[in-house]
This record gives C-alpha cells, sequence and structure tokens, in this order.
C-alpha cells in the first residue's frame, strides 16, 4: 500500500516538538525516506527510524506493525554486533506525534560495493546471523509470533513469482516477448520444485533478512552491518544466499553485474564462516533453493512497472519518486539479461 507523498519538512517538526520532551535540544537531520520509514539522524550518534508506511502486506496497512516488527528483530539481535543496536521504541502514536519510532545508534559506513573486501564481511555477518539457533538463549523461538515462518520455501516463492508477475500478464500493454520470458522462467522453476525434499531431508532455520539490496548493508574498516528488517523472515540460511546474490538484487547497484569468479569467492568465505557441520547442510540448501529468491525478484520485476506506475504517477514531489520510477525504466532495459542469468542459474545442477 502506498500511502501519499509526506510533507517531511512538518514530519520533522512534529518529531523535534515530540523529542525535545524527553531528550531536550536535539539536532535532527534528514537522512532518507525509504518505502516503509523515514530516517533521520539524531545529534550526530542516533538514527530514528519513523514509520509511515507498510509496503509490506504482512503489516495489513498498520504502520504501527512496522516499528513493532523491527522492535522484536532488534531485541533479538541485541549483543551480536550484527545491526543497529536498539535504545527506544514508540509504539503507540500521541497525540503530538501520530507516528511510531526506533531510536538506534548510528552505523558509519558505506553501502555494499561488491569489493571482495565487501563480500568477505558480508559472508561474515551472514554466517554470523544464520548460526545464531546453535547458540544458547537465540532460539527461532524467540521470536515466534511476530516473526513469519517460512514453510515449504520453493513452493511459496514459485506462488509468489506468480503472484508477482500476474499485473504483468493481465495488463493490455505487455509485450509479448517478456510474458513469453516469464512463462518460461515460472515453467522451469516449477519443473524443479521436487528438489524441496532436500531441505526436509536437512532441516534447519534461523532467522534471515530477506532483503539484500546494497543500500540495506553498512560497510566499515571493521566489519559489515545489516540495517532494515522489515521483510525479514524466519526459514533457511539459503533465501539470504540466494537474494544477495540474485541478478536482479546486484544491479540496483550502479546496473552492476556480479563476475562469476566473486559469486564462487562470497560463497566459499560465507561456508568457511559458517563452519561444519552446517555449511554443508546449508550448501544443499542453496543448490536447491538458492535460485527460487531470483525467480521471484524477476517477476516482483514485471510487474513493477504496472503497479509503479499506480504508486508514483501522482507523485513527482516524493522524494523518492523520480529514482524509483528511473530504477523501472533500467529495469525494462535490462530485463533480457536478468532472465537470461536466472534462466542459467535455474539450468544448474542441483
Amino acid at each position: 500500500m502506498f500511502t501519499r507523498p509526506l510533507d517531511l519538512k512538518v514530519l520533522k517538526q512534529q518529531l523535534e516538538a515530540h523529542l525535545n520532551q524527553s531528550h531536550g535540544h536535539l539536532e535532527l537531520e534528514f537522512l532518507a525516506h525509504g518505502e516503509a520509514n523515514v530516517i533521520f539522524r539524531l545529534n550526530q550518534t542516533d538514527l530514528v527510524r519513523v514509520a509511515v508506511n507498510t509496503p509490506n502486506q504482512r503489516f495489513e496497512g498498520d504502520v504501527r506493525r512496522v516499528t513493532q516488527f523491527e522492535r522484536v528483530i532488534l531485541d533479538y539481535l541485541r549483543q551480536t554486533d550484527i545491526g543497529h543496536q536498539l535504545q527506544t521504541a514508540k509504539l503507540d502514536s500521541t497525540e503530538d506525534f501520530p507516528y511510531t519510532f526506533l531510536i538506534t545508534n548510528y552505523l558509519e559506513g558505506g553501502s555494499l560495493d561488491y569489493s571482495r573486501t565487501h563480500l568477505q564481511k558480508c559472508a561474515k555477518t551472514l554466517a554470523r546471523l544464520h548460526r545464531l539457533p546453535t547458540i544458547a538463549g537465540y532460539e527461532v523461538d524467540r521470536l515466534l509470533p511476530t516473526v513469519p515462518v517460512v514453510e515449504q520455501p520453493l513452493t511459496l516463492f514459485y506462488h509468489e513469482a506468480k503472484s508477482y508477475a500476474q499485473p504483468y500478464l493481465d495488463s493490455p500493454n505487455a509485450e509479448p516477448e517478456i510474458v513469453e520470458m516469464l512463462h518460461a522462467v515460472l515453467n522451469k522453476a516449477r519443473s524443479r520444485l521436487s528438489a524441496e525434499r532436500l531441505l526436509e531431508a536437512y532441516p534447519y532455520r534461523c532467522l534471515v533478512h530477506s532483503d539484500h539490496t546494497y543500500e540495506n548493508w553498512v560497510i566499515n574498516d571493521r566489519q559489515a552491518y545489516l540495517i532494515d528488517w522489515e521483510w525479514a523472515e524466519i526459514g533457511s540460511p539459503a533465501g539470504d544466499l540466494g537474494h544477495f546474490l540474485s541478478p536482479v538484487t546486484v544491479r540496483r547497484r550502479q546496473d552492476y553485474r556480479l563476475p562469476a569468479e566473486d559469486r564462487a569467492f562470497f560463497l566459499q568465505c560465507y561456508y568457511n564462516a559458517l563452519g561444519e557441520p552446517l555449511a554443508t547442510r546449508i550448501e544443499r540448501h542453496f543448490a536447491a533453493f538458492g535460485v527460487y529468491p531470483a525467480v521471484r525478484s524477476l517477476c516482483w520485476t514485471a510487474g513493477y512497472w504496472i503497479t509503479a506506475n499506480c504508486w508514483y504517477a501522482d507523485a513527482e514531489d516524493s522524494p523518492n519518486a523520480t529514482e524509483r520510477m528511473a530504477r523501472w525504466q533500467r529495469s525494462r532495459q535490462q530485463f533480457s539479461e536478468l532472465w537470461q542469468e536466472v534462466m542459467s542459474w535455474l539450468d544448474e545442477e542441483i
């Protein structure tokens, strides 16, 4: 669900007035406007994440649930140094400020650039995240029932891919070439669904982030941090690996293409950091499931061409509207190449 563009100046004034009651004098600086949150830097050392939208259907249009969900995640990750450290949570709207928000520390660093140094740091962070259930106190039951559990992920992702593609397939403006590509990738994904038995034979679940666009990583000289958890789930670590390596995800960074050698380097760094016997188990998961996040992303991209026109048609003044429409245009130009990369991945042996 897309809400009408916010008046960010008014939002900032309202937040300053609200925080002044508890924090006294403060400095508040606008940093970013994402699909779910507006981010402000507070007194140079902290961040305020104000929930303003619910692009994820799991929140059913209730922006308060975005904040509540991320609070549960950050509570679970406390002391792990995987992401932000939670300081304060405002979970209910009030008369003076009708939004909910989290206050966390500010993380110094830049976004993911896919250099080998960055790939190695991301691999280590993901391995640390995925190993958590093997450590006392980090059982995934702590996340229930707030964080959804992914059952039969190949089947789920296949059906989600179909639903994401449907707006394009139903569009009177759909191009026959794209329609043919979408049917081909969905048919090939369906033919691999029997591989789900490998995940059932080697069960393992943990918290997965599920949204590895380069902007959701903060990387400095010390390590890589994961931010923005509103798409997190409990499921197979292969979901994270597949989304991280999806050509659709990678191409969001200045149309970058990840060389096969760097893909192999990332996976080896990850398995080395994960350690045995878990590495062998997750390697089997990745062989079966890893491509499905890429299939879903590809189908989402085609559907997004239709929904983006609806969402942003009257949002020229939105801080993100121009950039997102430019991304929409680029993805159409790249679609044939992205499709071929995903089809080649589907051809890999299980």
